[in-house]
């Protein structure tokens, strides 16, 4: 067997964690009905009743979460203000992230032209819990809209953000949809992705480097089920692995034995996404990888080839994104179909391993 098949390393993903909200959000409980005085030119903060319910005015899909600032920004917010007084109003929020759902409590301090807010709670990923708190303050940019700004941290790292908050009298404004001309159905459609095969983060913000350069526009025609990681490197449980359907061999030129898949990792470095195929797996290779303490210097050990996955190690709970691609991707593009995986992110692991199910 070629050495070309050697045994590479395991991944991460963003070493940076913000914990943003993503939408507008409007208040849907009647008895938020804005005041009659503008909120721009007059009153306190006090003046108006806070008591109710709160949700994001745009629901999302989790595509169109995903879809959003990598690793940074969440959706379809849930507010509930259950008490207020002439100087505080208090309750508990909720929202859904990428990769893992944040929930606490928020109080906002009355009585000012603005409202400072502090926001306390945990971001959860499986059983993984993960503490933060934000300050933040409320502007009010109309009678109906509010600029909320925050910073804070958490066990991941910095958060901070800027949103725009509407309450229920508020029309959001409407998009004019422009007649769509039909199109005529080709030969072979677009493979379908099977049920919760959706990217944890979006790949299209991705810098690429070796394998194919349009990989985030592959389609997903199979879901990773589990990832189990450990010194010996990693394996991977997805449909298209085994079986009939599995996908198919190649031989890349001047190779002496087939490739199946290529695991390739996602990372946040530099300030952007990253991403590389890293390991190639023939089939029946269950595990491959090595331990992962040594993911720079296995995986991706040249600067020219790899850019900053080369002086990248995955810190032992920095978020990593996986998904594999068909054929051999690894600095090279053989492949007999295009198609990849959904991206999973994981904390990232010490060399004592983790299982990690979807």
């Amino acid at each position: 067997m070629n050495t070309g098949r050697s045994l590479l390393l395991l991944s991460s993903l963003a070493a940076v964690v913000a914990i943003n909200a993503a939408c507008s959000v409007e208040r849907t409980s009647s008895s938020l009905a804005p005041s009659s005085v503008n909120v721009a030119r007059s009153t306190t903060s006090a003046s108006k009743s806070m008591i109710g319910a709160w949700v994001s005015a745009n629901t999302l899909s989790t595509a169109a979460i995903t879809a959003l600032m990598p690793l940074s920004s969440c959706g379809n917010f849930q507010w509930n203000i259950t008490s207020q007084t002439a100087t505080a109003a208090n309750g508990t929020f909720a929202a859904v992230c990428p990769s893992y759902n944040v929930a606490g409590t928020i109080v906002a301090q009355l009585g000012g032209a603005t409202i400072p807010l502090v926001f306390t709670g945990n971001a959860t990923q499986g059983s993984d819990t993960c503490a933060f708190t934000m300050n933040g303050v409320g502007t009010p940019l109309s009678a109906d809209t509010y600029r909320i700004t925050y910073t804070g941290t958490s066990c991941l790292g910095p958060i901070q953000g800027t949103e725009t908050l509407r309450i229920a009298s508020a029309t959001p404004p409407t998009t004019p949809t422009t007649p769509t001309t039909p199109t005529t159905p080709t030969a072979t459609p677009t493979p379908t992705a099977p049920a919760g095969a959706v990217d944890q983060v979006d790949l299209r913000q991705a810098m690429v480097y070796g394998g194919g350069p349009d990989i985030a526009n592959w389609p997903i025609t199979t879901a990773i089920t589990a990832i189990d990681i450990n010194s010996r490197g990693v394996a991977l449980a997805f449909s298209k692995k085994d079986g009939p359907g599995r996908w198919p061999d190649v031989t890349p030129p001047g190779w002496d034995g087939p490739i199946q898949y290529t695991l390739w990792l996602v990372v946040y470095t530099g300030g952007r996404l990253v991403t590389a195929g890293g390991i190639e797996y023939w089939h029946g290779l269950e595990r491959s990888g090595g331990p992962p303490s040594q993911i720079a210097q296995n995986w991706y050990y040249s600067p020219a080839v790899w850019g900053p996955l080369s002086s990248h190690q995955p810190a032992v709970g920095e978020q990593v994104g996986f998904f594999v691609t068909a054929g051999d991707q690894r600095v090279k593009d053989v492949r007999a179909v295009t198609e990849r995986s959904n991206v999973v992110i994981v904390r990232f692991p010490g060399d004592a391993g983790g299982y990690f199910p979807f």
